[in-house]
Parts: structure tokens; C-alpha cells; sequence
């Protein structure tokens, strides 16, 4: 592994390095900041019973239950320690006893949750829950207001000195009175409000958010209070939003998402931004978490080298790193364009060492969609959901143009493709149809899709693109009998399948150089590891022939339900298909290869370590002496580059990661320029 990796980084000139010292990931952001612990919606129902009823004692019974989750420190929400805030001034209140007042922020979030005989509280109780049969008007519109309820309570939690160390925060921000700072990612402004003090009426406080709802908010407050030198502003992801020399930047909770999600062009155009507006000297300051091995707050963590090695090369030079807690850090850093990373370290050779040489983020997670909805993406799926609908095929023509030109500029490896495959399909005479479906997944993919007077698919544009109105969208759920949580799970899974079965896939991911690489012989065995509809399942199956088997190992049902169709439809019975878990893979038999595509960037950055490592044990037992693991994924690109999908992840991060399981690359190669192919064995 050393000398064929080592060739491959010295390519490159070292200029910050990180020991990896253990198997855990140096960057994650979960996918559910808030989730709902089993057990959250009986105690909602009691609650609610509680404020319907006046009930005193069932208010002190969630009350207590709600404060003893606010001081474990493995829960990862911490909206518990305001809703218990909350319900014990409450009953206070109604037993008449004396409460002392907090700050204008503290009163606010009481009066908020509780005026009005509690209606937000009650309305939260039912949209983060989803009591009594709750629907959504709109996707949409659930998201927004469940977050910014949760934001809320976390955010200017009364109790939040005990689990985010803010006074220490304060007592560490290079600043001083009459300066000038800007709170980027303010949320409710609990973190900009006590920066005021710090700068007193001679400075200035900028809170930015791009939530309006948030800046919105914290604005009517201020005004009700008279207080003017602190100034929200609704802003965007590329921009910081202050036309103002300023004196420091503060992030809280901000950069992991930065450094994951945002998009490179995004991040880039932020910092340089930042740079524009920070005063020479002047300082960022950066609070995030640490790795709790799952336990993080919001479930992400983003190890403060990564932030000094990309904020490095923009010309931040490290001033300090602060521990606050086991949880959290605070990271100084001051504006010196002269500055260039250049850590280097002396490690054992048995030690692994991650070069980082530029300003890209080594592992970038994305949206949960393939790429950015645009308005020219929108127009052209309006012509696809109209022609399916039974309009002219005319609208096929010209969804079909407007596909050609939209590819090349915006993602050649998205659903685009398959939307034009589709449109082709039906303009196709029924020789030519025939030929485009020769390949039974292919054939598959086309029915399921336009079955039913093209439902699945018109459902599917519908919601994707916004299309229609709330009304139009509330009424082809109840149609197909998805709502909530389930309906957004479905329309995930059709995005996944459409993605992944996209007829016109082996072209632009030259499927075909992964397959003739992979080695795999009649007879064999191979374990298709997150196996989505089949994409790959139904191509191995043909490989190995009758003597062989593949085990397609699969979370989501509807991939399962979908695949398992496929198979009974084409009588296929060398495949097993396998209810996967997330922390442990089972066979019935050890197979010669496991091949996991597009999944290793989520396991490293969205799957906990503890639950990483107990799945990549079980590789580790469930492959033959001799077998392989193959990995395909995505790397970064250079920016002139379209890269096919948003995600990627730095091959080295995979090949570091797995040597501490045992697993030795044997051999690397490039599929296209933004795909890889690696291939491990065990160590003897």
C-alpha cells in the first residue's frame, strides 16, 4: 500500500499534513440534527393532555423527564432544557409562586411558547411529533417550521451556559470595546446579544442568517427593546451580507456545514467575502465539535485541523484552540494574507498521513438531492410532467432540447438523462422502443416510471421541481397515499432509483471499465453492498452465472420490495436479497468479493464511528481468504471540471480508514475523472 499510494501523493507538494492515528473520521454531519428518540412521542401526547386539561401534575411529571434529558450529555438535542425552562415557569405560574426573569431573549422564548394559551408550543408538540394524524401542507413548510421551533429551543436555551461554555466562549473572543463583529449563523442571536455587552454602545454586532425567519424574528425583539447597535441581516451561503470593515467574524456551530455541505464555488465566494470585510489582523473565530464517537451535539463534529488547513491556504493563520468541553472548541484565527499552511510532521511510517494541499474540502457530503434545482431545471421537468400528462408530443421535443443543452452545463450524471431517456422512449416507434429496452432493468425502469398513465414519474416531478402548487402537490399524496415522514422517505427513494437505474448511467460512468476491472469469474460469490434497486446486482448476477451468487445487502424497504419485483419478474435466482443493518454485515456463506458503490463518503461523514466500526468488523469476517473489497466512489475535481454528482470523498481517507481494519490496497484506478475504483485485500 505504502509504495502505490506513495507514488500517487507525490504528485503533489506536502504542504499540511494530519497524522491519522485511529479509524475514526475526521469530519461528520449527520443527517437528522433532530431526531426523535423513542419513547419523545408519549411523552408529547402527555403534554399535551397536560396543557389541554391544566393538569399541574402531568406538567411537573414531563417536566422532570424533560430537565433529566437535558443533563445527559449522550442526548444529542437540546431542546429539553428550554421546554423544561418553559413548563416549570408555567407551573410556577399556576401555582402562583415567584419566578425571576430572565434576559429580553429569555422572555421572549417563554412568552413565544406559552401566550395564547401555548398555541406554538401546542403546534410544535403536533408538527415534531406528528400528533393526531398531522399532514403537511407542503414538504416544504414542515421542515421550515419544525426547524426553526427546534432552533428556537436550542438556540436561546436559558441553560445553554451548562453544554455550550458560553461564558468562556466570551471571556476568549479577541475583541474589546467599540469594535465592530459579525455573528454569521446567528440563529435567535443568543451569541450576539451577550457579544453587545462585550462591545458596548461604541461597537457594533451584525447578526447574519440566511433563515429570514430567524434575522425576522430577532429584529422585531430588538425594536420592541430599543436596541440598535445590534443589526440583523437576512443573507446568503455565498456571501457574508455586511457592507462594513469589521474587527472579527464569529461562527457557531457553522463550519462543519461549511466545510461538508456548502458547495466549493459557496464556500469559496464566502471567505473571500469575509477577507474583503475583515479589517488586516482582525480575527475569525470558530466553535464546533469534537468527535464523541456519535455522541456529538447535532450529530456533527469537523476535526479543527481540517478548518486550519483549508481557512490556511485563504490566509488565516492560527492564533489558538481552546477546549471548551469534552463536546466543543473554540478556534482563533487571525487575517494574514502572507500566512500559508505549512505543517508537516514526523511520524512513524507505520502512521498514515493525510497531505492536504489546497483549499478544497477532503470529503464534501452535499444536499440530499443530486445537485442544485435550478430555474432552467425546473422549466424543462415542467415540460416532462406536462407531456406525460397526456399532452402534446411536442412538449417531448422539446424537453428533449432542452435537456442537451442543460447537460453539458449543469450535471451529465444526474436524473436529467433519464428524464430525456424517457421522453426518447415514447417518441420511439415500437422497433426502436424495443431496441432501447433490450436490457430488462432498462425495460424495468420505463414501467415502473409510466405505469399507470405515468403516475410514479408525474408524482415524482411534481414534488422534486415544485411544481403545481401546495394544494396540487397535498392531493397527489393523499393519491398515492404518502404523507409525513413516509412521503419524504418515498420521494428520497425515487430520486435514489432514478439516479442509480438511469438507463443512460453506463455511458457517462463508463460502467463498463468498473465491470472489467472488478475480476469477478463464474462461480464466484460477491456481496453487493448497498444494492439500492439492482443497478449492479443484475449485472453481477449475469457474471457469475448459475454456479455463482450474489447477495445484494440493502437498508431502504422500497429498494428491497423493488429489486426482489425485478428479480421474481425475470426469474432470476442467483441473487439473494439481504435486509441490511447499519452496524453489521450478515451472510449465510463468505463470498470472494464485496463491492460498495457511492456509499463510503456516507459512512465516513454521515454514519457514526462506534457504528462504522463494528460494520467494517464484520467485512472483515464475512470475506474470504484471498477475496476483495472493491470501493467505488467520488473524488474532487479540479474547478474547471463538471464533476457527474456533488458528493466525493479523497480516496486516501478510505484507504487510511480501512488499514487500521486490516485491508491493504492493492490497486487504484481512474474511471472517470471524478470516479474512482480501489481495490483491497487483508493483510496476511
Amino acid at each position: 500500500m505504502a509504495a502505490l499510494f506513495g507514488a500517487i501523493m507525490s504528485l503533489t507538494a506536502q504542504q499540511y499534513q494530519i497524522p491519522i492515528n485511529d479509524a475514526s473520521s475526521l469530519v461528520r454531519v449527520g443527517m437528522n440534527p433532530h431526531p426523535v428518540a423513542e419513547g419523545d412521542t408519549l411523552l408529547a401526547y402527555t403534554l399535551m393532555n397536560a396543557l389541554d386539561n391544566r393538569d399541574l401534575d402531568s406538567l411537573s411529571f414531563v417536566c422532570e423527564a424533560y430537565r433529566k434529558k437535558s443533563l445527559n450529555k449522550n442526548i444529542k438535542e437540546r431542546s429539553w432544557g428550554s421546554l423544561a425552562y418553559i413548563l416549570d415557569r408555567m407551573i410556577k405560574d399556576g401555582t402562583g409562586e415567584e419566578f425571576k426573569k430572565g434576559d429580553i431573549l429569555t422572555e421572549d422564548l417563554y412568552h413565544y411558547f406559552t401566550d395564547n394559551e401555548c398555541a406554538h408550543l401546542r403546534n410544535y408538540l403536533v408538527i415534531k411529533y406528528e400528533l393526531n394524524n398531522y399532514r403537511p401542507r407542503s414538504v416544504k413548510e414542515h421542515i421550515n417550521q419544525r426547524t426553526f421551533y427546534d432552533d428556537l429551543l436550542m438556540y436561546n436555551d436559558p441553560n445553554r451556559e451548562t453544554w455550550d461554555e458560553t461564558n468562556t466562549i466570551m471571556s476568549n473572543l479577541p475583541i474589546k470595546r467599540g469594535d465592530k463583529i459579525v455573528d454569521v449563523g446567528c440563529g435567535f442571536g443568543f451569541n450576539s446579544y451577550r457579544i453587545l455587552d462585550l462591545v458596548g454602545n461604541e461597537g457594533m454586532v451584525y447578526a447574519t442568517d440566511t433563515e429570514a425567519a430567524y434575522t425576522e424574528h430577532l429584529s422585531q425583539l430588538l425594536n420592541e427593546n430599543g436596541i440598535n447597535n445590534l443589526v440583523p441581516l437576512q443573507t446568503q451561503s455565498n456571501e457574508l451580507g455586511v457592507n462594513d470593515t469589521v474587527d472579527c467574524i464569529f461562527m457557531s456551530s457553522l463550519y462543519h456545514i461549511i466545510y461538508t455541505w456548502s458547495r466549493e464555488d459557496e464556500r469559496a465566494s464566502m471567505i473571500t467575502s469575509i477577507k474583503k470585510q475583515l479589517r488586516d489582523g482582525g480575527h475569525m473565530v470558530i466553535v464546533d465539535n469534537y468527535n464523541l464517537n456519535g455522541e456529538e451535539l447535532n450529530n456533527c463534529h469537523v476535526d479543527p485541523r481540517l478548518i486550519q488547513a483549508q481557512l490556511g491556504f485563504w490566509g488565516f493563520e492560527p492564533v489558538s484552540l481552546i477546549s471548551l468541553s469534552e463536546q466543543r472548541y473554540m478556534l482563533i484565527l487571525r487575517h494574514n494574507d502572507k500566512y500559508r499552511p505549512n505543517c508537516k510532521v514526523n511520524m512513524s511510517e507505520n502512521i498514515p498521513i493525510l497531505n492536504i494541499t489546497g483549499q478544497k474540502s477532503v470529503v464534501h457530503i452535499g444536499s440530499l438531492d443530486s445537485y442544485d434545482i435550478t430555474d432552467r431545471g425546473i422549466n424543462a421537468a415542467q415540460y416532462v410532467y406536462d407531456f406525460m400528462g397526456g399532452g402534446d408530443k411536442s412538449l417531448a421535443e422539446i424537453a428533449i432540447k432542452k435537456y442537451e443543452e442543460l447537460i453539458p452545463l449543469e450535471n451529465f450524471g444526474g436524473e436529467y438523462s433519464a428524464l430525456q431517456w424517457l421522453c426518447e422512449v415514447a417518441l420511439a416507434s415500437e422497433a426502436e422502443r424495443e431496441q432501447m429496452m433490450t436490457d430488462p432493468l432498462d425495460k424495468s425502469f420505463y414501467n415502473y416510471l409510466t405505469a399507470d398513465n405515468n403516475k410514479v414519474i408525474r408524482y415524482y416531478l411534481l414534488h422534486k421541481y415544485k411544481l403545481g402548487n401546495d394544494s396540487i402537490r397535498m392531493l397527489s399524496d393523499s393519491i398515492l397515499e404518502k404523507s409525513g415522514e413516509v412521503g419524504r422517505t418515498h420521494r428520497s427513494y425515487l430520486e435514489d432509483y432514478i439516479l442509480a437505474l438511469n438507463p443512460k448511467r453506463t455511458s457517462w460512468e463508463n460502467t463498463g471499465k468498473i465491470l472489467d476491472n472488478l475480476g469477478l469469474k463464474p462461480g464466484e460469490s460477491i456481496a453487493d453492498i448497498g444494492s439500492g434497486s439492482g443497478f449492479f446486482t443484475h449485472r453481477f448476477s449475469n457474471m457469475v452465472g448459475e454456479n455463482g451468487k450474489v447477495y445484494a445487502i440493502e437498508l431502504k424497504d422500497e429498494h428491497i420490495e423493488r429489486l426482489s419485483t425485478f428479480l421474481t419478474e425475470n426469474s432470476v435466482d442467483n441473487v439473494t436479497v439481504i435486509k441490511g443493518s447499519e452496524e453489521k454485515l450478515e451472510l449465510p456463506e463468505l463470498v470472494d468479493r464485496m463491492f460498495m458503490c457511492s456509499l463510503y463518503h456516507i459512512m465516513y461523514g454521515v454514519i457514526p464511528d462506534n457504528e462504522r466500526d463494528s460494520y467494517l468488523k464484520s467485512l472483515v469476517k464475512c470475506l474470504k481468504p484471498g477475496g476483495e473489497l472493491i470501493i467505488v466512489d467520488n473524488g474532487p475535481v479540479d474547478n474547471e471540471t463538471l464533476p457527474y454528482h456533488g458528493p466525493y470523498i479523497n480516496p486516501e481517507l478510505i484507504v487510511f480508514q480501512l488499514s487500521y481494519y486490516g485491508f491493504e490496497l492493492v490497486d487504484q484506478i481512474q474511471i472517470i475523472p471524478q470516479r474512482y475504483m480501489l481495490k483491497f485485500k487483508l493483510k496476511d
